[in-house]
């Protein structure tokens, strides 16, 4: 890890932040917030939005995690051009991404549980080790390829391949499809679910394409469009991709191709969103409480789960709230203050201008 403070995209790391807040608390306190309204038609529809689609379909919730795989490609594009300028040479930049996606995997397994090293007990797979293994695979492919005509088809073909296995080679079911032939083949120890794993190895490549449409997505700050035209491209193209990844099955656990460009379209038309608000718009000091916590996201995403931040948030503030509070508002404003705690930590980092990456 280093620390240090690069300058950037603004609208970039107030959208992740955005995203990590939705991880690490904030949907935890919309779902209370949907549980108190329970006998309502908006507080049942946010509680379902806040928890993951049963299998096939799209909530909110299925978004948070592709949306920051997205992301990491979009800031892939402003890495690798940063580095190229330096003249740094090809081995070296795929020496850091390869060194980068192995870190990134250990410190999956730490996240995971215990390091028993006893492949029954042990889970291999994991989110972090997703995010690196599929951001060195596109880092990869985006160096060796370079022309967007020839990432665009790179996609196209990983993502056809991916359907011919999905469609042809199994049954859409959580025991018939083709991920969970290949997971049980392929991957050591447990799954994350019975028969699959979320983060197995054809889902790193549904993530890599995902990880390269982020990627081609930067690339449009990168040319000589106007500030309009750059804007209308990304909700445009978003809206595209959107429509395209609509018309066929969204399944977020085996990511399915038409869940890679759904994700992939509403990452674009909110980045196109962001751009306006946080990098056009002349007011935009609200963006400083998101721009915190995404300036060190991939951090405060391992310190709150290795870290019992609920367990500190009770023990300081349980008390208070049982004196304040009716009953059932203990669960939200539990949330509630360990999102706070989350943010401070995250406030400390930014006010002393330490950001940490992998």
């Amino acid at each position: 890890m280093s620390s240090g403070n690069n300058q950037r995209m603004q609208s970039l790391d107030v959208l992740r932040g955005m995203v990590m807040l939705l991880i690490i608390g904030l949907g935890s306190v919309l779902w209370n917030v949907g549980a108190l309204h329970r006998g309502t038609e908006w507080g049942r529809e946010l509680q379902q939005q806040m928890g993951h689609a049963t299998w096939q379909g799209l909530h909110i919730y299925d978004l948070i995690f592709p949306l920051f795989v997205y992301l990491a490609g979009v800031a892939l594009n402003f890495s690798l051009r940063k580095r190229l300028s330096r003249q740094q040479s090809y081995p070296g930049l795929l020496w850091h991404m390869w060194y980068r996606a192995a870190v990134l995997v250990v410190l999956g397994w730490v996240v995971n549980g215990a390091l028993v090293w006893e492949p029954q007990h042990m889970r291999y797979a994991s989110v972090l080790g997703l995010i690196g293994i599929s951001g060195a695979l596109s880092g990869s492919i985006a160096l060796l390829l370079r022309r967007s005509t020839a990432l665009l088809s790179a996609v196209i073909i990983i993502l056809s391949g991916i359907a011919a296995a999905q469609y042809w080679g199994g049954e859409l079911t959580p025991a018939g499809c083709v991920n969970a032939r290949i997971d049980a083949l392929l991957c050591p120890g447990r799954l994350h679910n019975v028969h699959y794993d979320p983060e197995g190895p054809l889902c790193i490549l549904s993530a890599t394409a995902l990880n390269l449409l982020g990627y081609l997505s930067g690339r449009i700050f990168s040319n000589t469009l106007s500030t309009g035209k750059r804007i209308l491209v990304l909700v445009v193209g978003g809206a595209l991709l959107l429509g395209s990844g609509l018309c066929g099955p969204v399944i977020k656990n085996i990511w399915t191709p038409c869940f890679v460009l759904s994700a992939a379209g509403i990452g674009a038309i909110l980045l196109g969103f962001f751009h306006l608000l946080c990098d056009v718009c002349p007011r935009r000091s609200w963006c400083t409480f998101l721009l915190i916590v995404g300036s060190n996201a991939l951090f405060i995403y391992i310190v709150t789960n290795l870290v019992n931040l609920s367990a500190i948030a009770e023990r300081l503030f349980a008390g208070t709230f049982r004196l304040m509070l009716p009953l059932e508002w203990m669960g939200t404003a539990l949330s509630c203050a360990y999102l706070l705690l989350a943010w401070l930590l995250c406030f400390f980092l930014y006010r002393h201008r330490l950001f940490i990456k992998i």
